[in-house]
């Protein structure tokens, strides 16, 4: 089963723009398309007919959250290019707190491998969100593949620039920054290994 974990704007909805976005790297999964929710553009050219998909957003609870309407976005422009797929979705959410306290890492990490079944392909997009959760995004996507059979497929990360001059939103990209999570994993395997073998693993990592 195909499990796709997003992160949602707290921002207001006006705020995320819809662009095209170019991929950095894998132009396989390169959608020409607008898009405000990155990895929809992926799952544009990664969906098939009839299989099961099963969309995780991660939500930052808040006075002053607007994330509950981005998620309806989201969900209607996911929709709106399955149409013509005809995969079957289904959504679930994952509710933390703004303060990146343990309280709310030990929530996301477990919430999350509750809700993530067995032998899962798992998406994940960390374009939105707070910056602690990525950390702990990492530490559920190793739980679940090492206790639940599940792989990681792709790990992405989009960024969107403001013209200083005119105040438009240009050079949009999508980043496949999947390597950077196997590249923690190794690490986490590692630690037995003598200086000299550690250091000839890491650059046998980075020479692929």
């Amino acid at each position: 089963m195909k499990v796709v974990i997003c992160t949602i704007p707290y921002m207001l909805p006006s705020k995320v723009y819809p662009m095209v976005y170019p991929v950095d790297g894998n132009k396989a999964i390169e959608y020409d398309k607008q898009v405000r929710c990155p990895i929809n553009a992926i799952l544009a050219k990664t969906l098939k007919k009839g299989e099961k998909v099963k969309v995780i957003y991660i939500m930052t609870t808040g006075e002053n959250s607007y994330c509950e309407d981005n998620k309806e976005t989201f969900i209607k422009e996911l929709e709106g290019i399955n149409a013509e797929i005809g995969a079957v979705l289904s959504y679930d959410t994952v509710e933390i707190e703004s303060k990146p306290v343990k309280r709310t890492f030990n929530r996301l990490i477990t919430d999350l491998t509750k809700k993530i079944p067995k032998n899962a392909e798992l998406y994940t997009d960390i374009t939105y969100g707070f910056k602690p959760e990525v950390l702990s995004l990492f530490c559920a996507l190793r739980y679940v593949e090492e206790f639940h059979d599940a792989v990681v497929e792709y790990f992405i990360w989009s960024q969107l620039e403001t013209n200083k001059k005119t105040g438009k939103k240009e050079n949009p990209m999508i980043f496949d920054i999947t390597s950077l999570y196997y590249f923690f994993k190794l690490i986490g395997s590692i630690g037995n290994a003598t200086p000299e073998k550690a250091s000839k693993i890491l650059k046998d990592f980075f020479d692929v």
